[in-house]
């Protein structure tokens, strides 16, 4: 029998109520926050602990590590805090773990409970001017409205406007804590007590938050128990007892001196000044927003004489998972990619740019469903993230009754218009364009970039420059040129046949995007989109009436019904190149000091996408990773020449 993926099955947290309306953990037997005031108490030991409000009032900026995130109490009292006391040029990075998340059915009560623990707190303090409840309440909603999904991994937030970067680990501590790229100035350790929870206070696990140490990084927690004082001690930390919070008589505060902290990577140091970003696709278009939002200036330029006109292009498309047996990169990024896709459009969610309503993914084969339901019954994931369905669930699911085969229900996956998408993005404060600017070269070295135009133009210096131009990366970055691979891909699009009861509405058949061999999603307008090819090494840009037919049997081969009244001859259809790599993964990152790329994103750039340009975007900021360790590692520019140095090497002998 295999052995379930690492943090799968993810077991979501089992709330208990006491009277007083403080939850209670029932895998640990213990309450989430002092009966006393839960604020009151992250105020006193974590804040104060760590002299927060001293640091956001100098207007440093700020990286914590949490080691248990729980309700999110402790977040939300320093985020508030941090936007009361910190200048508006400085930002909140919080990285928190935690092994068994709220589950999101819980969250309504727990934001109750939790806003009539913060007024008491927040009644009076002289810390906080008027309105701060309305304040706190607004924090409380933007973390609610993004909650993860229920997968193992890291899930990156933002809040006040981008100020604030929440980075909630799910999981076991001992297996993410390693994975953390980034240093950080403050740690909660915050676990439940040590007696009940002892694996979060080892001695192993508090020697991994000292690697992740910043120079003179200092730790505060509620326990004042002697084998934390001595793992403390063991890491290189100097403790303090103090004056405990409510009945607790004491606790601890810990500062790590500067001369044993670990030295600054070079991903630790972040860099300044102006950035240029080649493409406006998806990828151009993330990067962009993700810098204008550090308040970096960004200058775009695009060889067409539009935005998105790549693969970007294309009338719509969806954003969904991959699931596999051993969760694998590409089920990580997808999985994570998509969450964070879904909290960055936010208001773009309106059911015309994107919709997340569910996506259902039908089973190729009875082998294939075989595997799939295999996989379902080992890794048991939460049904608010995906369900492994039958044929009639899934036909009552999407209004399709000839549906005949199971497959993957995912509630929370969805589709967006890529064009209105990057069109949005494009026009963020900081970001300006430059179209039909085809650029024909590129030169200098960190700090100093140049690029020429094919005017014949040399614009610069930029700090950074990032190449996101698809398959003509390698073109620009010759390295590379090897390992991207031009894929022609068409798509197709009609009227369906209407029902009578739609007959008269104008608005079409609409249903759930569904999932075979290819694909099919209903647009609010009444187009049914579908397809696609999938033609490496073709760069051919003309729309093929052969694939439009392969793109209606697809569609066949999803369901029947659902080619009724479509045929080839109607169809309109597009067709865009793809840049593709030998791993099918996308190549995200550092080619040189100030010299990024993100390409290679395939067919799945809308799935993830946001969530590589955010991670571009906090190497070259150093600030903590959005993506685990060995994932980014996965990513890097250098592994495909490196692989092929190994093989040379091992054939030489």
């Amino acid at each position: 029998m295999n052995v379930p993926a690492s943090g799968w099955p993810l077991e979501t947290a089992v709330l208990t109520w006491n009277d007083d309306e403080t939850p209670r953990s029932e895998a640990f037997g213990d309450v989430y926050f002092s009966r006393a005031g839960g604020f009151g108490e992250s105020e006193h030991v974590f804040l104060s602990g760590n002299d927060l409000p001293a640091r956001f009032s100098a207007g440093e900026g700020t990286r914590v590590l949490e080691t248990g995130f729980g309700t999110g109490r402790n977040f939300l009292a320093t985020a508030l805090l941090f936007l009361e006391l910190a200048p508006p040029e400085t930002s909140l990075d919080f990285v928190s773990l935690e092994k068994h998340p709220v589950a999101e059915h819980d969250l309504p009560r727990l934001a109750q409970a939790q806003r009539r623990l913060a007024n008491r707190w927040l009644e009076g303090h002289p810390r906080f001017a008027s309105g701060a409840e309305a304040r706190f309440h607004d924090l409380q909603s933007a973390l609610h409205v993004q909650w993860p999904d229920p997968v193992p991994g890291f899930h990156r937030r933002f809040l006040a406007g981008g100020r604030i970067r929440l980075t909630m680990i799910w999981g076991d501590a001992t297996e993410q804590l390693p994975r953390i790229e980034g240093r950080f100035d403050a740690f909660y350790l915050d676990g439940f007590a040590p007696d009940r929870n002892p694996e979060l206070w080892q001695e192993a696990l508090i020697e991994q938050l000292a690697h992740r140490a910043a120079p003179g990084a200092t730790a505060a927690t509620y326990s004042a128990a002697r084998r934390v004082r001595e793992a403390l001690a063991a890491a290189g930390f100097a403790t303090e007892k103090r004056p405990g919070f409510g009945r607790k008589r004491d606790m601890l505060v810990a500062r790590r001196a500067d001369d044993t902290a670990p030295q600054a990577g070079h991903d630790d140091i972040p860099s300044q000044g102006a950035v240029a970003v080649l493409g406006a696709g998806m990828a151009g278009a993330t990067v962009a927003r993700a810098l204008s939002r550090r308040g970096r200036e960004v200058m775009v330029f695009e060889s067409g004489s539009e935005p998105a006109g790549g693969g970007s292009g294309n009338p719509a498309g969806l954003v969904a998972p991959v699931i596999s047996r051993d969760w694998n990169r590409l089920s990580q990024l997808t999985a994570t990619g998509m969450g964070f896709m879904r909290a960055e459009l936010g208001a773009l969610v309106d059911g015309q740019t994107a919709a997340f309503d569910g996506v259902i993914k039908l089973a190729r084969s009875e082998r294939h469903a075989d595997r799939q339901a295999g996989i379902a019954a080992e890794l048991r994931p939460e049904p608010a993230f995906a369900r492994w369905c039958p044929p009639d669930d899934l036909a009552a699911l999407s209004g399709v009754s000839d549906i005949d085969s199971p497959g993957w229900w995912f509630p929370s996956a969805g589709w967006l218009r890529p064009r209105a998408v990057v069109a949005s993005w494009l026009a963020a404060p900081g970001v300006d364009s430059r179209l039909e600017s085809p650029v024909t070269g590129i030169e200098g070295r960190g700090g100093a970039w140049y690029l020429r135009t094919v005017s014949g133009e040399r614009h610069g210096p930029y700090a950074e420059l990032v190449v996101a131009a698809g398959p003509a990366t390698g073109d620009l970055v010759l390295p590379l040129s090897r390992w991207i691979e031009p894929c022609r891909g068409q798509v197709s699009w009609g009227n369906p046949a209407r029902s009578a009861e739609t007959a008269g509405t104008g608005t079409g058949v609409r249903g759930r995007p569904l999932m075979r061999e290819g694909y099919c999603l209903d647009l609010p307008g009444g187009e049914r989109l579908f397809g696609a090819s999938f033609l490496p090494g073709d760069e051919s840009l003309e729309v093929r009436e052969d694939e439009q037919e392969e793109n209606r049997q697809r569609l066949v081969g999803i369901a029947p019904s659902l080619a009724a009244g479509l045929s080839a001859a109607s169809l309109q259809g597009r067709a865009s190149l793809r840049a593709t790599t030998p791993d099918r993964l996308p190549i995200v990152g550092r080619l040189a000091e100030g010299l990024w790329v993100s390409t290679g994103h395939g067919a799945r750039g809308l799935t993830w996408s946001a969530l590589l340009a955010e991670f571009l975007a906090s190497r070259i900021e150093g600030s903590p990773s959005p993506l685990p360790r060995e994932l980014a590692e996965a990513l890097r520019p250098q592994r495909f020449d490196e692989r092929a140095a190994r093989k040379a090497a091992r054939q030489g002998r």
